[in-house]
């Protein structure tokens, strides 16, 4: 009788702490918060950090050269369990920085523009300023200014952009913020974005991302690579869906053998909406481009004005569960 008893005890015991388990892996999220240093502002939720972005520019590492250092992108992004998405300088784009913005093909006052390629000298993309921190009922962020920065005859401030970073709480098996950008003409000259296949809002993944294919992850020996995909909302691979008008992109890929995935999803209120999104076939990037297009100009009665939803998880991608969260995000009164 007496071993009857201990083994229901057991029982329910084990049922206890299976229930317990559940609870602990569906609680929400821990509370989300901004943290502001010298260097950067960060979002993190409990202590674990969710998304950092960079006022100042990290140094650049060795056999980098300094001209590509940059401010104003954020870096790094990481998952749930800690693991970085994003990456800065990378050895074959060192322009490159986690998530960043740039016009590729411009004219600013007669001139040829060039806001991407660092290397070029003509153009660049600064933080300015911290204009303040928020709570919006479980949600966090901040809003922070930029300015693109003509470069060819001295610097010449064109536009200012602001962006607002928000957070939002989830089951804490995923991170979810968003990206709000305005570009507003800081002169009364336009900056006029010509037509072209990339430039916009800009996800840079890490190096090991590189597929076999890539020219440059070839020249480096034992450069150690691990898989990785596109997929968007039509359903399409990194070269279907190049340059495809999608609801989201979404990057996926390995880390230390782990699945990773990070969806970028592009709201109906966005300029072009739904934008084209430049797929690269052998590197881990890629961008909303509305440029592909068609030429388009900036000036102060016409802003350009973009919205993103960034979804990071330590699974594969999940095409169902993302269009589900693209509704109910684009739905939302």
């Amino acid at each position: 009788m007496k071993s009857m008893i201990n083994v229901s005890a057991a029982v329910t015991l084990a049922s206890t702490l299976l229930v317990n388990a559940a609870l602990v892996n569906s609680a929400p999220a821990q509370q989300l918060r901004v943290v502001e240093s010298d260097e950067t502002v960060s979002i993190v939720s409990g202590e674990k950090l969710v998304v950092a972005y960079n006022k100042v520019s990290p140094p650049a590492p060795k056999g980098i050269d300094p001209v590509y250092r940059r401010s104003g992108c954020l870096h790094p992004i990481r998952t749930p369990q800690g693991r970085v998405v994003t990456t800065m300088f990378p050895f074959d784009h060192p322009h490159q920085h986690g998530v960043f913005s740039a016009w590729v093909k411009t004219r600013y006052a007669g001139k040829s523009i060039d806001f991407w390629d660092l290397a070029g000298g003509t153009g660049r993309v600064v933080h300015e300023r911290v204009v303040g921190k928020f709570r919006d009922g479980e949600s966090a962020g901040f809003e922070v200014d930029l300015i693109h920065r003509a470069e060819v005859d001295g610097p010449v401030d064109v536009l200012r952009e602001r962006w607002k970073i928000t957070a939002h709480p989830t089951d804490g098996t995923y991170f979810c913020f968003d990206l709000e950008t305005e570009q507003s003409a800081l002169t009364e000259k336009p900056l006029l974005v010509s037509k072209y296949h990339y430039g916009g809002i800009v996800f840079r993944g890490p190096v090991r991302w590189l597929t076999a294919a890539d020219r440059d992850a070839r020249k480096v020996k034992d450069l150690e690579r691990e898989p990785s995909e596109f997929l968007n909302s039509l359903g399409s691979n990194r070269i279907q869906g190049n340059l495809q008008r999608a609801k989201w992109v979404a990057l996926s890929g390995s880390i230390d053998g782990k699945k990773v995935s990070i969806a970028v999803l592009c709201h109906t209120e966005s300029f072009r909406a739904p934008q084209a999104a430049r797929l690269h076939p052998t590197k881990p990037y890629f961008c909303f481009a509305p440029c592909n297009d068609g030429a388009f100009q900036i000036d102060r009665e016409h802003p350009f004005r973009g919205r993103y939803r960034y979804l990071v998880s330590d699974t594969a991608v999940d095409a169902k569960w993302i269009d589900q969260q693209w509704r109910e995000w684009t739905e939302k009164k």
